[in-house]
């Protein structure tokens, strides 16, 4: 946390060593599922009263329900793949602060070896604790999904279509 003293300088610097943190407890995430590691999972990059969104109504809260939740949901699969991008950090306060990233994640079901792919993006609450940043709430929307036929989240929020858009006026150069 930084003391209220520091220089323009040394609050910039403190806000890009905390932007590195906090983007490598997101990579954590990927990392841990992709190692089928409930236990590191819930405790290396969740809040111990930390909770995941399943939609608008549900959740599942708390280190050792995420880590039941984690177990359960990694064991239909043989091997996982998560790759994230376009991660946004905005702090709400010096302890506080509020991410969005999108994710593709590949999945291979067993014992039928069937692939399945989900596109989305993470939005997540993050709290910095004595053990570094840690995810506080995560929501996962879907953009997307192969081999899934109903993911149980809701969709990326996306505005609508123009009605018959114009056409661009296209130059020869």
């Amino acid at each position: 946390m930084p003391d209220e003293s520091l220089s323009s300088l040394q609050r910039a610097v403190w806000e890009l060593q905390q932007r590195v943190q906090i983007t490598e407890t997101l990579i954590n995430y990927c990392v841990h599922v992709d190692r089928n590691d409930p236990v590191a999972l819930s405790e290396l990059v969740f809040a111990e009263d930390g909770c995941f969104e399943l939609g608008a109504r549900y959740a599942v809260v708390g280190r050792e329900n995420l880590q039941k939740m984690f177990a359960k949901t990694l064991a239909v699969f043989s091997a996982t793949s998560h790759h994230l991008s376009n991660v946004r950090i905005t702090f709400t306060g010096d302890t506080t602060a509020h991410t969005t990233a999108h994710v593709y994640a590949w999945h291979l079901t067993q014992p039928e070896g069937r692939r399945v792919d989900l596109w989305g993006r993470y939005e997540d609450q993050l709290v910095l604790g004595a053990k570094g940043w840690r995810i506080a709430s995560r929501r996962l929307s879907a953009a997307g999904s192969d081999g899934w036929d109903k993911p149980p989240f809701q969709g990326v929020e996306r505005l609508a279509n123009p009605i018959d858009p114009p056409a661009p006026v296209i130059t020869k150069r």
